[in-house]
């Protein structure tokens, strides 16, 4: 079936979603070395030239990469690595500017995307380098190296796995200690709305609700999150929509149920009309248990704008049934190379690296099989301003019991699908449609949009 691909500069045009709130090689080297090994290149290649400058695009602070680039060209002197911030903080904006620098043929080499269609667009455009001979090159089989799959573009792979984790509930430890509640090692949705009900307490401009849910679409997929196939609105095969999933339904449900009903959730209309930061409704007490990504980790303990004052725990993401699985919502930022790179084999040597032991020294989850969980963790955490404030023996158990799916084939108009979703959630959590309309607007409006990119 033929698709309709987006060009880069309407690409560019497209805020695609968060998760989150996130290689190929050039050069003269015959063969990569192993990242384990250092990857340090041959006496001769480091004196015969002078080193390539590569230049690396993302959004994350300076600080946060400066430590793995210093190891890297250390043991690869013949490397030289420029990491540019072009928006800090926000990765929507960065990569909006990406793909105008892509399209100016502006000189970069390597960046990171933000989500499965930031990268499906990018991949099927030709912005990126493919990345199966690299590896073949080097002798690498991914599936042996990485736990977490990426996705590919008509078999071919394009990306390396940069930062990674599952999606998790943060809770504040202090107020499940208040109402005699365990940090849950596993749960049901069901228990984790009785604990919700059971952490509100309060009215008004005072009130503590038990749970917060953000504006994005992740939360009005709750449910189809626990699931090991087809969590999104799409079906995992990229062709067909996902509404006949009764888990759809089920998503929307428990929110509106959540707080229509129980009143232990944050109000949507509160969320959107006040645009209520979901870091300060956790940080400030506003809300005991907050379903986010792995990027919340560090910031448990604490930052320059928001200290941490109390303790926080993590639980994995509850199931749907006692006793299944627990799978959740996640995955490993694109990492990714520029099909304009004049630099290739340097930038997928420096990637490989960033991938593997170079991702612990940004305080990062990796999704190397290689890593070592508790060390990562310990070092996530001591590098925190406040270690003392994250629970570790339960952020450790969530890593450990978590499953991530494979995932899916993810279409360039996916974008455009997340937006028509969320306007007929909308409809349904202001109360302006019941459910069974807002499933039957979501069946024949995203059809459309489906229809239309065949």
């Amino acid at each position: 079936m033929k698709k309709k691909w987006l060009s880069v500069a309407s690409a560019a045009l497209l805020t695609t979603s968060l998760l989150a709130g996130c290689g190929s090689k050039s050069g003269n080297d015959t063969s990569s070395p192993n990242p384990s090994d250092g990857a340090k290149p041959s006496a001769s290649a480091s004196s015969a030239k002078e080193p390539v400058t590569i230049k690396f695009l993302g959004w994350e602070k300076s600080s946060v990469y400066q430590p793995a680039i210093d190891a890297f060209q250390q043991a690869n002197p013949d490397i030289k690595v420029e990491y540019v911030p072009l928006v800090e903080n926000d990765s929507n904006e960065t990569i909006k500017k990406i793909d105008l620098m892509y399209a100016s043929e502006d000189a970069f080499d390597v960046f990171t995307l933000n989500s499965p269609p930031a990268f499906a667009q990018r991949a099927a455009s030709g912005m990126l380098e493919p990345m199966d001979d690299y590896l073949s090159k080097e002798g690498v089989k991914y599936e042996d190296e990485y736990k977490a799959e990426q996705q590919k573009l008509d078999g071919k792979r394009y990306s390396l796995p940069g930062k990674f984790g599952p999606w998790l509930i943060l809770l504040n430890k202090a107020q499940l200690d208040a109402a005699n509640l365990e940090v849950p090692k596993s749960w049901t949705w069901d228990e984790f709305r009785d604990y919700a009900k059971k952490l509100t307490k309060g009215e008004g401009p005072n009130k503590t609700y038990g749970a917060h849910f953000h504006e994005w679409k992740d939360y009005f997929l709750l449910k189809l999150y626990s699931a090991s196939q087809d969590q999104g609105i799409m079906k995992d095969d990229g062709l067909t929509l996902n509404a006949d999933n009764p888990l759809m339904k089920q998503s929307l449900e428990l929110r509106y149920e959540m707080e229509k009903t129980d009143k232990s959730a944050t109000p949507y209309q509160d969320v959107i009309t006040q645009k209520i930061p979901y870091r300060n409704q956790f940080f400030q007490q506003k809300a005991a248990m907050l379903p986010t990504g792995p990027w919340m980790v560090a910031e448990a303990g604490g930052t320059d704008k928001i200290p941490a004052t109390f303790v926080s725990a993590f639980a994995p993401w509850p199931t749907n049934a006692a006793g299944d699985e627990i799978y959740s919502f996640g995955g490993a930022d694109p990492l990714v190379i520029s099909s304009h790179s004049k630099h290739k084999e340097e930038s997928y040597r420096f990637l490989r690296y960033l991938s593997t032991e170079g991702m612990a020294l940004t305080h990062q989850f990796s999704a190397w099989k290689k890593a070592d969980i508790t060390k990562e963790v310990d070092q996530i955490v001591a590098a925190t301003k406040t270690p003392d404030m994250i629970d570790k023996a339960s952020l450790i158990n969530v890593l450990n019991v978590t499953k991530l799916p494979t995932p899916p084939i993810t279409v360039s108009y996916a974008g455009d699908l997340e937006k028509a979703y969320i306007a007929e959630a909308d409809q349904y959590m202001l109360g302006k449609t019941d459910i069974d309309t807002t499933i039957a607007n979501i069946k024949t409006n995203l059809q459309k949009i489906i229809d239309a990119n065949k």
